[in-house]
């Protein structure tokens, strides 16, 4: 018998648990109906009783007091009512909360389990849950696929870059030695006009052979690191188009991970690659900089500037425009990075990359962006 007692002792809270469960899972209208019903039955009855009680006690002199008391019956009513609202409507608020955060991009963002959720609440919160977690996994897959994508590109590049150089850069240089040979012989007097132009355009086709062998895969990012490979990259750029470039990098030694160096020398290089056919720009500024936790570069231009939302569009579109600037965004968030453009028509263009050090510190591209692109702005010459 004793036995048994104990066991309906330890059993009763749980039941009583499941009980109180049970109720706050009644749909949202009866919660509401039943709160509401309880305060008006409660205060009639309540205030009842103190008119009687103040009419037989203080007769005609207690009507005052019957006022007084009906007014702090409606006031009390009213607050418990809010209370009550508010306690049933907060699982509607979390849900919208929810709801607000997906659309602003954050995918790990859920729905937290709420006593107070009726059996539709619930389940509209679980089944947001599982469609918030399938689209989670279905990103990490595809980021898994463009990161794949991206680093086989780049042992492509490496390849062909390496055979350009050693096979292609080296016959052409073997031709250009011939045909300083040839043209040294006597019998090639007659021809020595000919055998020029052909020697100028097989250096100039060495020359193009190399800048492209560059672009594919800069030897200076594997051998020296990011930091010259852009001193290279800038000096260059300059030297083909003519605008004033400068470049503000790290003076000290900073180690750079290669997947992080390699993400923004290509960051770089595609920004660099838009001003020179679209921007129409005087002056570019390219910064460097290795933050606590994270790299930085910016990239700013007083060119003409763009509409994003026009290029946007016209990238959903599907004509082949901000292809580039898709790219850029998509190599930094492989990396748990974020990038952001400021620009409008006419006002120049400033492009901020961060990239975290430890993806574990700065998860998923919550760097602030903004503060850098203010930072970064006053550095452009003639601004």
């Amino acid at each position: 018998m004793a036995t048994d007692r104990s066991m309906r002792q330890m059993a009763q809270p749980l039941l009583e648990g499941n009980v109180i469960a049970r109720l706050l899972r009644f749909p949202l209208f009866y919660k509401v109906l039943v709160a509401n019903s309880l305060l008006v039955a409660l205060g009639a009855f309540v205030g009842t009783k103190i008119s009687l009680s103040a009419g037989m006690r203080f007769g005609a002199s207690g009507s005052w007091l019957v006022l007084l008391f009906t007014v702090i019956g409606v006031g009390l009513t009213i607050i418990l009512n809010t209370v009550l609202l508010r306690a049933a409507l907060q699982p509607l608020r979390t849900l919208r909360e929810t709801v607000d955060a997906m659309a602003q991009g954050n995918l790990n963002v859920r729905v937290p389990e709420s006593p107070l959720a009726d059996a539709d609440l619930a389940s509209v919160a679980s089944m947001l849950n599982q469609m918030l977690d399938h689209v989670r996994r279905y990103e990490e897959r595809v980021q898994d696929l463009s990161a794949g994508v991206m680093r086989a590109q780049e042992g492509e590049r490496r390849r062909i870059a390496r055979e350009l150089h050693d096979q292609i850069g080296q016959s052409l240089t073997l031709l250009l030695i011939r045909l300083k040979l040839i043209e040294a012989t006597p019998q090639a007097e007659p021809l020595h006009t000919d055998l020029a132009d052909l020697r100028a355009s097989v250096a100039s086709t060495i020359d193009q052979v190399r800048r492209l062998a560059l672009d594919l895969r800069p030897p200076a990012l594997d051998q020296l690191g990011l930091v010259p490979a852009l001193r290279e990259l800038t000096r260059e750029f300059a030297d083909r188009t003519r605008i004033a470039v400068t470049f503000d990098g790290p003076t000290d030694q900073v180690e750079f991970p290669l997947d992080r160096a390699t993400a923004l020398y290509r960051i770089v290089q595609e920004a660099l690659t838009n001003i020179a056919k679209h921007a129409d720009a005087h002056n570019v500024h390219v910064s460097l900089h290795s933050r606590p936790t994270a790299f930085h570069v910016a990239i700013v231009d007083d060119g003409r500037g763009f509409d994003v939302a026009a290029l946007e569009a016209a990238t959903q579109e599907r004509d082949g425009s901000g292809l580039g600037l898709f790219g850029m965004e998509e190599r930094a968030r492989l990396l748990d990075g974020s990038l952001k453009v400021a620009t409008r028509p006419g006002s120049g263009t400033t492009i901020i990359a961060v990239i975290p050090k430890n993806p574990l510190e700065t998860p998923h591209g919550t760097a602030d962006t903004d503060y850098f692109v203010q930072q970064e702005n006053h550095h452009l010459v003639g601004r």
